[in-house]
């Protein structure tokens, strides 16, 4: 993975272009194996054409041999701030690389201007995310339109 490593560390960095394109297929077939966690709001194809067309930024952790962690993240300008939000993330041995994620998100949001970094997950991501200075502020809960019941 060497190329596709942020120069702040050897270890994460931002995924584009063609380098994203050479590890989509990877990233798709761990995709496969979670659609519980991304299903609900993306497809594959979105969360791909994102990345290409700028919208999202797909980031990587790993080694040389193999990616191990990869995120989402897009930035959202609101009235008030603009934010860097992490809103899928996904691997193994995300504890361990939470922290080199977290600097790497920290240095691009200042640089593309945002005031505000949040991170949406399942509720597994609390302790984690605490650990490097967020609160929670907010809960998402879902339930399918099908069992909702219209008087």
């Amino acid at each position: 993975m060497g190329q596709v490593i942020a120069e702040e560390d050897s270890r994460a960095g931002m995924l584009s272009g063609d380098r994203f394109e050479h590890h989509w297929q990877s990233i798709a077939e761990q995709l496969d194996y979670i659609p519980h966690i991304w299903a609900t709001w993306w497809t594959k194809e979105a969360l791909r054409e994102g990345v290409l067309n700028g919208r999202f930024q797909c980031w990587a952790a790993g080694d040389e041999s193999r990616i191990t962690v990869v995120a989402f993240s897009q930035i959202a300008d609101y009235p008030a701030n603009r934010i860097f939000q992490v809103f899928l993330a996904f691997g193994q041995g995300i504890d361990e690389v939470a922290p080199v994620l977290e600097a790497v998100w920290e240095q691009f949001a200042a640089k593309s201007g945002c005031s505000v970094g949040e991170v949406t997950g399942r509720p597994g991501w609390g302790p984690r995310l605490r650990k490097l200075g967020f609160r929670q502020q907010s809960c998402t809960f879902t339930r399918s339109v099908s069992n909702l019941r219209i008087n």
